[in-house]
């Protein structure tokens, strides 16, 4: 009984130091005297291949939430894609693989000017089964697992690059 009375008063000293270090939530404040969201509305260049499909809707989708009517920025993609073995049968063919995806992109303002720039990669394993078919299946999943991961990897390198921007003071031109 005496611990539960304790409770309240612990969590406001746990407390007391964050209200005073200046942290401000990532992905939050969209309210009254909050910051909006992080990187607003994004158009996105077409990315070619099956994982560039995948990539660009997932992308599109976790953007979406984002829109607030100010101009569109433009985010431009260049995806590579490669495969490699992990495990081999007795008659050296593979048995695990890795699809490997690479990506550069670049946010660029409506006047053209990079705003951000980076590069970003994701892994994903799978099996390689005997028949050529389930190879081909087997391969589409971890190519679509892959695109997924990376649209993530790249909105949270965004919306992070983009707050970093904002915190640093203007420099005198």
């Amino acid at each position: 009984m005496r611990l539960r009375a304790l409770l309240p008063a612990a969590l406001v000293a746990f407390a007391a130091p964050l209200a005073a270090c200046g942290f401000s939530p990532m992905y939050g404040g969209g309210g009254p005297g909050g910051r909006g969201p992080v990187i607003g509305p994004v158009t996105i260049d077409e990315v070619q291949g099956k994982a560039g499909f995948v990539f660009k809707a997932e992308l599109e989708k976790l953007l979406s939430v984002e829109r607030d009517g100010g101009p569109a920025r433009r985010l431009t993609v260049t995806m590579t894609e490669s495969v490699g073995g992990l495990g081999f049968r007795l008659d050296e063919s593979a048995s695990r693989s890795d699809l490997t995806l690479n990506a550069s992109y670049t946010l660029a303002d409506s006047d053209g000017k990079t705003v951000v720039a980076g590069v970003a990669s994701s892994v994903a394993s799978y099996d390689v089964p005997a028949s050529a078919f389930g190879e081909i299946a087997s391969q589409d999943d971890a190519r679509e697992r892959a695109a997924e991961n990376l649209a993530e990897k790249i909105r949270a390198s965004l919306a992070l690059q983009l707050a970093r921007k904002k915190m640093q003071p203007p420099t005198a031109p």
